[in-house]
């Protein structure tokens, strides 16, 4: 960040002032040493001057991207406007690369993904979307080698594809899925090992059983940070009346993915173990008894039998599976933090309220500390949180 640079450069000069001062030469040598230090740090925090760090902050640091044409010339303005620089904004398809914008490539991804719409079969990836200039191509290439390329390569085999067919949390080929649930994996896919990521997503993707399998699909590649749930209201003014959470991940560095899948397996190993003898004796008789209706005069429920090996078998694994999971979970325990926002900064018309999320001028009165705060406490000590200290 800006503050995290200016920071660095201060504290570089300080340093370099005491170890001139132990130099022990005349004021004025000093004096000198102490210009040329400083105008050299200037220099490289010289937003125009192109290589700078301010201006590698400002160019080859912050991207976004938005379907919307307004949003995108907007964003592009304010960005402007606040001297951050505007080339990695662009208005495109989220879903799909472009220019900077590709798979692990950044440390954070902040989104707010529109709510209930779906990506249809019928949305394909088109030509015009994954083109790139040749200059573009060659400076990608350089800066980032084999992770733009491979990101690059995908999204050109899937033009004419339907956009679904880039992911894997699709079902199958064939059904629509809502969109927030896609910016789900495509934020984690976006994200760096040990990248960290804060998404807007109605509630049902928390609690609603028949989106288990996203839960776990984010549970099996990242940690789950915290959870903020906001009031009803939070985007009545924008004309949405779902109720919404903030979700942040932070996806596994590949020595904590190497681990995760490592005890993921014992775990099933160790189920797959337990039921192996009850496995193993109904099976055999089911196969006894599928034997001896084959044979003449051994009765018309063959296909019966058939039916009912399958569907025990059917059964069985998917019983293994949900059994080591439990087991598996109990062993990779870890806090989460948990907040209920009461107050947003925003009310129900629009207009600004008390704000509750992180230090502002309009707290809630009486409040002595800001959900960040509590936030702050928790990753430093869980138990002072959970103690209620």
């Amino acid at each position: 960040t800006l503050d995290k640079i200016l920071a660095e450069a201060d504290r570089e000069y300080q340093d370099y002032k005491t170890e001139v001062a132990g130099y022990k030469l005349p004021e004025e040598k000093q004096a000198e040493l102490l210009r040329k230090k400083y105008a050299e740090i200037q220099a490289a925090l010289d937003q125009k001057k192109k290589g700078s760090r301010l201006w590698k902050l400002a160019n080859r640091c912050i991207y976004g991207t938005d379907a919307n044409d307004r949003m995108a010339r907007t964003s592009k303005m304010n960005m402007i406007m606040h001297g951050d620089g505007h080339g990695g904004v662009h208005h495109h398809d989220g879903f799909i690369n472009v220019n900077g914008i590709f798979e692990e490539r950044f440390d954070i991804v902040l989104t707010n993904p529109p709510f209930g719409a779906n990506v249809e079969l019928g949305d394909v990836v088109q030509e015009a979307e994954v083109q790139t200039s040749e200059e573009l191509r060659q400076r990608y290439v350089a800066e980032y080698g084999a992770v733009y390329e491979a990101g690059q390569k995908k999204v050109e085999t899937a033009k004419g594809k339907p956009i679904a067919s880039l992911f894997d949390l699709p079902k199958n080929a064939t059904s629509k899925i809502k969109t927030e649930i896609l910016f789900i994996e495509r934020c984690l896919n976006l994200l760096k090992p040990g990248g960290r990521m804060g998404i807007v997503l109605p509630e049902g993707v928390f609690n609603n059983p028949s989106l288990a399998y996203v839960r776990e699909f984010c549970e099996e590649r990242a940690f789950i940070r915290a959870v903020v749930s906001l009031p009803q209201e939070t985007f009545y003014s924008s004309g949405a009346s779902v109720k919404a959470s903030l979700l942040f991940l932070q996806k596994f560095t590949l020595e904590e993915k190497a681990a995760f899948e490592s005890q993921r397996a014992a775990a099933l190993t160790e189920t797959w173990a337990a039921y192996a003898g009850q496995i193993s004796a109904e099976k055999e008789r089911l196969n006894e008894a599928i034997k001896a209706a084959k044979r003449p005069g051994g009765g018309e429920n063959l296909k019966a039998l058939q039916k009912e090996l399958a569907e025990y078998s059917k059964n069985m694994d998917a019983q293994v599976l949900r059994e080591a999971r439990v087991r598996f979970k109990e062993r990779v325990d870890y806090p989460v933090f948990m907040y209920d926002a009461e107050h947003v900064g925003i009310s129900a018309t629009g207009e600004a309220d008390y704000n509750e999320l992180y230090p502002n001028d309009n707290p809630p009165p009486d409040m002595d500390k800001t959900a960040l705060d509590w936030c702050q406490q928790f990753v430093s000590d869980p138990l002072s949180i959970v103690a209620g200290e």
